[in-house]
């Protein structure tokens, strides 16, 4: 795990509707090459804090920073501009297209020459190579000429994935990446990420299973009510202290005050 400065940081970023504070003087950092994971409770204000690094949503007030560089996001595209691509949990595939049609969804690569390009005519075997070439980075096996609607959970997380790899970003936000998949598929998403890692993506994975996020993160990072109860090392915390964090629990004094039998979500997922 890297040790230098972050590649991505926030100061006191701070997101509100009307009088609710969705997060508050947030100050979150993520390290170059590493998997940083952020977890908390429903309505923890993971999605407010993850929606505002990806352009959905602007900043009530505070700063974002990517490579050192103090930015602002109009839209999505302003983020990608920046290296963020985000793999949301709902996917947002279609189901009746080819899987390499999804990889490149909005962005087909279309035929040489004026014709085609003025046509707008897709380039089918192109956009069949290029999409392997992608799908071959995640690792999951999966035909780039068969419809998604015929593919499996794991598989078209996979698809997701490789179409957010068509921009080359440096780093990848991964939404909920093993919810409602069967334990190969999780297992296999799990690789993924850390393959990824490997390649050298920086990645920020949001889940609920804390026992993926402990197998997988270097970082946890850790919200509650809209602010960051802390940053644990992945490989020094307890599942127990995540989870005293994400009650709200400030330092290690308040931890046995709670009730750590609590199941936050379940921690196996379903077939």
């Amino acid at each position: 795990m890297s040790q230098q400065d972050p590649i991505l940081y926030t100061e006191r970023l701070t997101k509100r509707f009307g009088n609710i504070h969705a997060v508050e003087d947030v100050d979150f950092e993520v390290r170059d090459g590493e998997v940083m994971a952020l977890v908390g409770d429903n309505g923890a204000g993971k999605s407010t804090l993850i929606k505002m690094l990806c352009g959905v949503h602007e900043p009530t007030s505070g700063e974002i920073f990517v490579g050192g560089e103090n930015v602002s996001f109009d839209d999505y595209n302003d983020a990608r501009a920046h290296g963020i691509e985000t793999v949301y949990q709902e996917l947002a595939l279609a189901p009746n297209q080819t899987v390499a049609a999804n990889v490149f969804l909005g962005h087909e690569p279309t035929r040489m020459g004026a014709l085609g390009r003025w046509l707008r005519l897709v380039d089918e075997e192109r956009m069949v190579e290029e999409a392997e070439t992608n799908l071959d980075r995640v690792k999951i096996p999966v035909d780039p000429e068969a419809k998604v609607k015929n593919t499996s959970g794991g598989q078209q997380q996979a698809v997701a994935i490789a179409r957010a790899l068509q921009s080359n970003p440096d780093i990848l936000i991964m939404d909920e990446p093993t919810s409602a998949l069967s334990i190969e598929g999780a297992r296999n998403v799990l690789r993924v990420i850390d393959d990824l890692r490997d390649q050298g993506l920086t990645i920020v994975l949001i889940s609920h299973n804390i026992r993926h996020v402990l197998g997988i993160a270097d970082r946890v990072s850790v919200l509650a009510q809209g602010r960051l109860m802390g940053v644990r090392e992945a490989d020094e915390v307890t599942r127990n202290e995540v989870i005293a964090l994400m009650m709200g629990a400030e330092d290690e004094s308040e931890f046995e005050e709670f009730d750590l039998s609590r199941t936050v979500d379940s921690e196996e997922t379903t077939a």
